[in-house]
């Protein structure tokens, strides 16, 4: 559905081809190849369609609407593509599991916890992908910090799986920010193997990789469809004197 001047103001997001559904899966998968590389991950590489555990892609309506394309997800990783047609999420899939063996394995007294050397591979893991770390630290707090959700040692005890975190300047003074914006981005991570667990980055803008564009739609989308045209909202007449 367009307006009289051609913008489109509507599209069902279910509006999709089986074509376009390949041509994004294609273009979601070397983009995980390419961030897998950059950030030296031991996964299975290259990833091909036949090691994925599952991919994810979303209709080209919900796409064009949302700017998010979709996800592939090995044993090991989730890549998404899904902030403003950007890579913008890596999830470890096992997380819990990893953790769990960590608390296990490393509990150790707070004296030997280290938030910088955390800070410092967080950022790295960040640049690697081409994320703005410079703009993330003008604009956000910075909070560096053992993680609290996946591990719980006993007091006086830590386990070095830290979280670092970018969050809302708007939040740390008002509280009032939505959930959602509380964490512009953020890093989890376990420091005595270097081993990245998680790595997010919620808005758009201090993600500086190119998004990814699917070219020749009109070979994706063959055959026709009926557009609707709105007419212009009708002007109120002003309300008379008195």
């Amino acid at each position: 559905m367009v307006d009289t001047n051609g913008n489109v103001i509507y599209i069902d997001h279910n509006f999709t081809t089986s074509q376009y559904r390949q041509a994004a899966f294609k273009l979601v998968l070397q983009e995980a190849n390419v961030v897998a590389k950059e950030l030296q991950l031991q996964d299975e590489l290259p990833i091909t369609k036949s090691n994925l555990v599952e991919a994810v892609i979303t209709p080209f309506g919900w796409n064009y609407s949302y700017k998010q394309i979709g996800s592939v997800t090995t044993k090991r990783y989730c890549y998404y593509v899904s902030q403003g047609n950007k890579f913008c999420y890596l999830e470890g899939t096992h997380q819990t599991e990893d953790c769990f063996r960590y608390q296990e394995q490393y509990t150790w007294p707070v004296i030997r916890m280290d938030t910088n050397q955390a800070y410092e591979l967080a950022t790295q893991w960040l640049a690697a992908v081409h994320m703005d770390v410079k703009g993330l630290n003008r604009d956000c707090v910075v909070i560096s910090e053992p993680d609290k959700i996946y591990v719980h040692p006993d007091p006086g005890k830590f386990v070095p799986v830290y979280w670092v975190s970018w969050r809302s300047r708007d939040y740390e003074k008002t509280n009032t920010v939505p959930l959602t914006h509380r964490s512009v981005a953020s890093v989890r991570l376990f420091t005595p193997t270097r081993t990245l667990l998680q790595l997010r980055v919620e808005d758009p803008r201090y993600i500086l990789r190119e998004p990814l564009v699917v070219t020749n739609l009109n070979a994706l989308f063959p055959g026709t469809a009926p557009v609707y045209t709105l007419p212009p909202p009708q002007l109120s007449a002003p309300p008379g004197p008195g």
